[in-house]
């Protein structure tokens, strides 16, 4: 999750808690990052999460202009810092703001754009000034975050990971599992995270975002472009049925529609609703993560896919219907396409029915029982193209 960057005068910084202290260490502002790490000047014991000590400061080295990805390190004049580089334009999904490098989706001093303030009781949730955090972010402090992966507020707000730990799925620990990979202090999912497309510190450029771990200028794999980030609109509870979309506290996103339960053969895990039988971060059941280098395969965590799946990157997929590995790992169909019998088409084929960006069997789909969108209940199955409780004709649970 990427915190604001601000200038915050001494004043302010008794306000501040005992989590900010060490950056209130001399009558000068300082720099108060971006979480993604800091990069060369290194976390120190004195500094906050995702900050390193420059001559007695506490730094953002990842967007700091006067230490860019290492104290002492200052970029040139018209320069901005992007994810601990030098350039003339902002990377990863970020928005240059005068001199800065920002995140308008939760920067309370640039929400949904450039000078955009939110009011002091204010945070800035999915690009919006609100009272409350959404899209299954939590409010601690003045941001909203993510605190399955924030090593500054893992597993709730104020809890710090010590360091050289990491946050993942809410717990301080020294690996990143459920398919997440460690950048610069951080557990990512390098398919989707424009500042780490593919593999760490790969960056995409201004108006690009990461789709199926690349660059590019449209999404796809079935995703759906929100700001600058590649959604899958059915289960995101940022852009829930569409962009910008946020979920209210205690509800998650099912089948592009906000509740408080989950449907369509999903489970409800914290914020977000799983299919518990391929997610490496919930295998089986609730933050069940499967270690570095294993996948999810039929709710069990194996270094290899099963049931006749296929291991692309950190997921096993079905290259028969999975739009993001049609026919083949990395093979994604082009938005309003759908893969059908592993090839990308407009129609679906083999007596399946299109549903959003899938083909699917409404005999059997949880999701889309009957018909696409009607979703069954928690503890349902879909069985002859009808919800019920127990399978039908001869099938089994």
């Amino acid at each position: 999750m990427v915190l604001s960057v601000r200038r915050i005068p001494w004043a302010s910084c008794l306000t501040l808690g005992a989590a900010l202290a060490a950056a209130c260490s001399g009558s000068e502002p300082s720099v108060i990052g971006t979480g993604t790490g800091a990069q060369g000047g290194g976390q120190q014991a004195g500094c906050p999460v995702g900050l390193a000590e420059c001559s007695g400061k506490c730094v953002a080295t990842a967007v700091d202009p006067a230490n860019c990805g290492a104290c002492g390190q200052a970029c040139a004049e018209g320069q901005v810092c992007s994810s601990g580089n030098c350039a003339l334009e902002c990377l990863g999904g970020t928005t240059k703001c005068g001199t800065i490098c920002v995140n308008t989706a939760n920067d309370r001093d640039h929400c949904g754009g450039c000078g955009q303030a939110c009011a002091v009781e204010q945070v800035c949730s999915a690009g919006s000034c609100s009272m409350q955090c959404t899209g299954g972010t939590t409010k601690c402090g003045n941001a909203c975050t993510d605190t399955a992966v924030d090593p500054a507020n893992c597993g709730g707000c104020g809890k710090v990971c010590p360091p050289g730990e990491v946050c993942s799925g809410g717990q301080c620990g020294l690996q990143c599992g459920g398919g997440s990979t460690e950048c610069s202090g951080k557990c990512v999912d390098t398919n989707l995270n424009a500042e780490h497309c593919g593999a760490c510190n790969a960056a995409c450029g201004s108006g690009e975002v990461c789709s199926a771990g690349q660059c590019a200028t449209v999404c796809l794999g079935g995703t759906t472009k929100c700001g600058g980030k590649c959604v899958d609109t059915d289960l995101d509870p940022a852009n829930c049925g569409g962009c910008g979309v946020g979920c209210g506290p205690g509800e998650v996103c099912s089948a592009g529609q906000c509740g408080l339960a989950c449907d369509g053969g999903t489970t409800k895990c914290g914020a977000e609703c799983v299919e518990t039988e391929n997610n490496p971060k919930h295998c089986g059941a609730c933050n069940k993560a499967c270690g570095p280098g294993e996948v999810c395969s039929a709710e069990k965590c194996a270094s290899e896919c099963g049931g006749g799946t296929t291991k692309c990157g950190n997921l096993c997929a079905d290259t028969k219907t999975d739009p993001a590995n049609c026919g083949g790992c990395g093979q994604a169909c082009a938005g309003g396409q759908i893969c059908s019998a592993g090839q990308c088409a407009l129609q679906c084929a083999g007596g399946t029915t299109k549903c959003g960006n899938l083909c699917v069997d409404t005999k059997a789909d949880a999701a889309n029982c009957g018909g696409c969108g009607q979703a069954c209940a928690g503890g349902q199955v879909c069985s002859a193209g009808q919800c019920a409780l127990q399978c039908a004709g001869g099938t089994t649970k």
